[in-house]
């Protein structure tokens, strides 16, 4: 059975998810964002290596010409990162972890304008398809 886990984590089925909750933007450069990471395990057990929370600037790219396509994001440069811990370091059938978050973004960022964007981004290590997500933040002065 572990065989069938390790293959269905390969391509990303039945694998843990991970949400960024309490966040409300926009956000200025030297704030502090709080919220919560939210992780739900999935159809089996996995270990966890670790949680990463980030804050990224991203550039924005139209590559479908229209304006109802969303622009692709690419992440560029890190501006703050936190690693989280998570105690027992697997995450069971089902379970949801909750951990409280602070995450201090420098007092030099500057504010989303043109291609110039910004957000969290919220990382699991595990064996097979990482959970990710991403919460866009506009950055105003």
């Amino acid at each position: 059975m572990n065989f069938i886990h390790r293959l269905k984590s390969a391509v990303g089925i039945g694998t843990p998810t991970i949400a960024i909750e309490g966040v409300v933007g926009p956000v200025r450069a030297g704030e502090v964002l709080r919220g919560t990471l939210v992780l739900q395990g999935g159809e089996y057990e996995v270990p966890v290596e670790r949680v990463m929370l980030r804050f990224d600037e991203q550039h924005l790219t139209h590559k479908v010409p229209s304006a109802a396509a969303p622009p692709d994001r690419v992440s560029e440069r890190s501006l703050a990162a936190a690693e989280l811990p998570l105690d027992p370091p697997v995450l069971r059938i089902g379970e949801r972890v909750t951990r409280e978050f602070t995450l201090p973004l420098p007092a030099t960022i500057e504010p989303s304008q043109g291609p110039r964007a910004y957000a969290l981004l919220a990382e699991v290590s595990i064996a097979g398809v990482d959970p990710r997500a991403e919460l866009p933040l506009e950055v105003v002065a």
